[in-house]
């Protein structure tokens, strides 16, 4: 008994000493397969192992010699299971299953060996038998061998058991630390059950096996511990859940919490990772978690003060790990804007105007040589390239917060001369849009609307009669453009009925033009406030009165 343990010891230090590129090892798992006659099947890594090694061939000639010694039922399945794990981890595989059929798949709770260590036996026995079913394809019994596995050690503990315990976590360990050990059996299990129920087609319970691993791992083990794996399977996670949720559907606040705390954990089990990125570097990773959490936050409405606050958090953190990422920065503006701190929101667009026109001012070559040799511009300049329609679309929402919030029309107009010029000068050199897509009439439509908006706003404050009425005059004619290409924009009424209202003074065009906007969008109070005024400009103070008691229901 006691030389079988020796040998157990010297296994396990061996293995503990094996260096090994997890980021390399586990890249692809989650990944779902798309090959012909994959089935749709995730891509779950086997655990490393280390063939033709000398050391685990002396390791298996060493254990076989106690072969020929009389051993009892439990040192006969104590021998099977580590001369088992050396086959394993050496790559012999049809040996390991030779080795370990013959064995039983129910805990011996009668075992003369130690209660903790029977456990431990155990599950390695039940994991080696899973992966080989796996090999062989037959997903259903690995799950349910796993499943099996996890339920006994779990009675066995009790249920509010840690049953994952992580080891050679030293101090210095990273998330990609290559000491880390070879294979942690009960974590092994947790994983894979979750895996091979999502490969599976079974989403339901997929879902609550992979919370379960992800929890448990949570609870007790440091974000180093399987970081690339966590990472990967909390990312299949929330893309599970994103999926299962559908359009309109009410989100419990259960759900949001649960997406919510996704996004946290996502983020420091990247941050054991990354660290500040080098000139040429990006973390693509963390870029993709970026686009994940401001699509989710979109996705679950969570609108309030404290989960726009979290993303922010979430978003300063992925900007601390990408440096200077445009995307992050068009995020970080968007979120800023609806958290209501536009002093920030304005830092981070002006940031994201010098990042982009540093982009922007290699595009007449870039388009040149895409033109002649076909390549595709959206990813000339990189993994954190910002495409023409997203640059547009931040400086449209940076035309709103320049004259809405800060009330600042020069800067306004500044902008959206920037947004005109790029355009020209982009259709310019590619007047057919065969490498840069051609511009929208939506987002055109809405550049018209706040540049006429802005001449609204100068004519209200320009003291030149002439001035004013230029730009007047600009105002109407921009917004009556921005009404016929985008009808149904109630911006582009709200502001025209203003413009009717106070720089024209024509109080039916307004009227009309109001009840348009409040048409559209109800909620919004601001189309309600133009057409309460408008009455009491008519002495129809009854009809202000109604006006105003409606607005307060509707909002």
């Amino acid at each position: 008994f006691s030389s079988i343990i020796s040998g157990e010891a010297e296994l396990e230090e061996l293995l503990l000493a094996v260096k090994w590129d997890q980021r390399k090892h586990w890249k692809n798992d989650g990944v779902r397969d798309g090959a012909p006659g994959g089935h749709g099947r995730l891509h779950l890594g086997y655990p490393m192992h280390i063939s033709n090694n000398s050391s685990l061939e002396s390791a298996e000639k060493s254990m076989i010699k106690h072969s020929k010694r009389k051993m009892s039922p439990d040192e006969a399945y104590q021998y099977k299971v580590i001369l088992a794990k050396i086959y394993f981890h050496n790559g012999k595989f049809d040996r390991c299953k030779e080795m370990i059929s013959s064995l039983p798949d129910e805990m011996n709770e009668s075992s003369e060996l130690s209660p903790a260590y029977t456990k431990h036996m155990f599950l390695a026995l039940m994991v080696m038998r899973g992966i080989i079913l796996e090999m062989d394809d037959d997903l259903t019994r690995a799950h349910d061998t796993y499943d099996k596995a996890l339920a006994a050690f779990r009675d066995s503990l009790g249920s509010q058991s840690d049953i994952v315990v992580p080891r050679n976590l030293g101090a210095g360990n990273t998330g990609t630390s290559s000491k880390e050990e070879l294979v942690n059996w009960p974590e092994e299990a947790l994983y894979r059950r979750a895996l091979l129920s999502l490969s599976l087609g079974d989403n339901v319970n997929g879902l609550v096996e992979l919370a379960s691993y992800l929890h448990h791992l949570d609870n007790v083990a440091p974000p180093t511990f399987r970081a690339l794996r966590r990472i990967r399977a909390n990312s299949l996670y929330m893309l599970t859940m994103r999926t299962s949720l559908k359009d309109g559907a009410y989100i419990s606040p259960e759900v949001k919490l649960d997406i919510i705390q996704g996004h946290r954990r996502q983020i420091a089990l990247l941050k054991t990772i990354y660290g500040f990125p080098r000139a040429d570097e990006t973390h693509k990773e963390v870029l993709e978690e970026a686009d994940s959490a401001y699509s989710d936050w979109m996705l679950i409405h969570a609108y309030s003060r404290m989960e726009s606050l979290c993303l922010l958090e979430l978003l300063y953190e992925t900007a601390s790990l990408t440096y200077n990422s445009p995307r992050v920065l068009r995020y970080l503006m968007h979120t800023l804007i609806r958290f209501g701190d536009y002093h920030e929101a304005r830092l981070a667009l002006s940031t994201y105007l010098v990042l982009v026109e540093r982009q922007m001012a290699g595009v007449k070559k870039i388009i040149s040589a895409a033109i002649s040799d076909g390549s595709d511009y959206s990813n000339a300049n990189g993994a954190d390239s910002e495409s023409l329609e997203n640059i547009l679309e931040s400086v449209i929402s940076g035309a709103q917060l320049y004259l809405t919030h800060l009330s600042e029309p020069h800067e306004c107009l500044s902008l959206i001369h920037f947004a005109n010029d790029l355009i020209d000068d982009v259709e310019s050199k590619d007047p057919n849009h065969a490498v840069v897509p051609e511009v929208s009439q939506d987002i055109k439509a809405r550049l018209a609307l706040w540049k006429g908006a802005v001449h609204g706003r100068l004519a209200q404050k320009s003291r030149e009669p002439k001035n004013r009425a230029d730009h007047h005059s600009a105002a109407l004619h921009l917004l009556h453009y921005a009404v016929e290409q985008s009808p149904r924009s109630y911006d582009a009424h709200y502001q025209l009925a203003l413009e009717l209202a106070i720089g024209a003074r024509d109080v039916t065009a307004a009227t009309v033009a109001a009840k348009l906007a409040v048409m559209l969008d109800p909620k919004r109070l601001e189309a309600w406030h133009v057409l309460a005024l408008l009455s009491t400009s008519r002495k129809d103070f009854a009809k202000a009165y109604q006006i105003c008691e409606t607005a307060l229901r509707q909002s």
